[in-house]
C-alpha cells in the first residue's frame, strides 16, 4: 500500500512497515480481514489462555481496533486475533467505506 496523498512526511521505514503490516492480512495471522479490495494492514494479537483476542489495522480511510474477550477473565473457547476479530474487522471496515464517501446532506426538520 503506498502512503495515502497529501501525507505531511514520510517516516522512515515507512513503506516496509506498512508492506509487513498489509501481509499480515493478505497472508498470515490476519489472513481472515483482508477486504474486499485487497487492500488493508493490520496487526493480531492473543493473549495467555486465550483470554482476549484481537486485531487492530486500517484501511485508506480508516483504523479500527477490535478486541474480543471475557470480563471475568475467562479463557474463550480459542478464538485468536486471526478468526473472530478479524472477521469482525473485515465485516465492519468494509460496511463502513462506502459510507465515508457519500456526500453530507443537510438533515431537514
Amino acid at each position: 500500500m503506498a502512503p495515502p496523498p497529501g501525507s505531511r512526511r514520510e517516516l522512515a521505514h515507512q513503506y516496509e512497515l506498512d508492506e509487513l503490516l498489509h501481509r499480515v492480512v493478505t497472508s498470515g495471522t490476519g489472513y481472515g480481514a483482508v477486504l474486499n479490495d485487497g487492500s488493508g494492514a493490520g496487526k493480531t494479537g492473543t493473549s495467555q489462555d486465550y483470554r482476549d483476542a484481537w486485531l487492530v489495522g486500517y484501511s485508506r480511510e480508516l483504523v479500527v481496533g477490535v478486541w474480543v474477550g471475557n470480563d471475568d477473565r475467562t479463557p474463550m473457547k480459542r478464538v485468536t486475533g486471526g478468526s473472530l476479530p478479524a472477521t469482525i474487522w473485515r465485516d465492519f471496515v468494509n460496511a463502513a467505506t462506502p459510507l465515508l464517501d457519500r456526500p453530507e446532506t443537510p438533515i431537514e426538520s
